[in-house]
């Protein structure tokens, strides 16, 4: 199921300036729709769960 939801956001169109970009915008959007399904809702607790399971989200993206 995330694999088809990857290929999803892959066809996003990313309206983000050249310079501003770090990440592909699909692994921006999956770590966000991952944050909010375990009830992280602002952006202080999106960046603590960021923090908390960077090690498991490297490994799956």
């Amino acid at each position: 199921m995330l694999n088809s939801l990857i290929e999803k956001l892959k066809e996003v169109k990313d309206f983000r300036k050249s310079q501003g970009r770090r990440h592909e915008l699909w692994v921006v959007l999956t770590i966000i729709i991952l944050a909010l399904l375990t009830g992280n809702v602002s952006y202080k607790q999106i960046t603590s769960f960021c923090k908390a399971e960077e090690e498991k989200l490297i490994e799956m993206l």
